[in-house]
Formats: structure tokens, C-alpha cells, sequence
């Protein structure tokens, strides 16, 4: 866990406080046979994993009620993780993947940098 400190001018003493990551989280509507998509996107997020130093986690989930939607987050380090993510080769493989299949995939995607509000004497998770 990478640390930032923070200086309080007042006690004249600095804390250490974790850096906040940058997660994307991304709604995926698909279409075509969803056992071969799903087997594509968990072999897209183990790569992504294994590839991308930058890259802290990568959830994914489907909704019950919706079979053609699938859900997942991605936790990077910082904005230049992601940076190098979205450039990187494994999204463009992923892609490649799906259009060889004529897989359809749609999606919406929003990404920001964690924020930390945690109150004074709390921790976070």
C-alpha cells in the first residue's frame, strides 16, 4: 500500500494515510452465447491481472435477472495505471476477441479517483 503524508500545520506532526486508488466501474451488455463471453471476460481480467502491475483488483458479477449484463470494477493504483491499462494490449485482445466471434458488446463506463472521507479517528474498510 503506497502511503502519502499529510502534514498537520497545527499538532506540527505528519500522518501517513494510504493513497486513494482510481476505479472504473463498467456495465456490459452483451450478445451471443454467454458462456464463451463470460469465459472471454474472466480470461481478460486474469491477463489483466497478470500483465498490468497497476492494476489492484478486477471484479466481476452478472445480475440474476439479467443474464446479458455483466458488471465489473476495476481498482488501479492511480489515473496513470489506468492510463496505461486502456493503451496496454489486453483490452485491445479482449476486443479482437469478441469481434472474431461476432460477439456484440455495448458499454458504459465511469471512473474516478477514490475519495477520502473517512472521520478523523476512523478507519476506512
Amino acid at each position: 500500500m503506497e502511503l502519502r503524508p499529510e502534514i498537520d500545520c497545527c499538532k506540527k506532526f505528519v500522518t501517513l494515510r494510504p493513497k486513494m486508488s482510481y476505479i472504473v466501474h463498467v456495465t456490459a451488455v452483451v450478445e451471443g452465447d454467454l458462456e464463451q463471453i463470460e469465459a472471454l471476460i474472466n480470461e481478460y481480467r486474469y491477463n489483466c491481472l497478470q500483465n498490468q502491475p497497476g492494476m489492484e483488483s478486477f471484479y466481476v458479477c452478472r445480475p440474476l435477472d439479467q443474464p446479458n449484463v455483466f458488471l465489473y470494477t476495476q481498482v488501479f493504483k492511480d489515473v496513470d495505471a489506468h492510463k496505461a491499462h486502456i493503451d496496454g494490449d489486453d483490452p485491445k485482445t479482449f476486443f479482437a476477441k469478441m469481434e472474431a466471434e461476432d460477439f456484440q458488446f455495448q458499454g458504459r463506463w465511469m471512473a474516478g479517483q477514490e475519495i477520502n472521507s473517512v472521520p478523523k479517528g476512523h478507519l476506512l474498510n
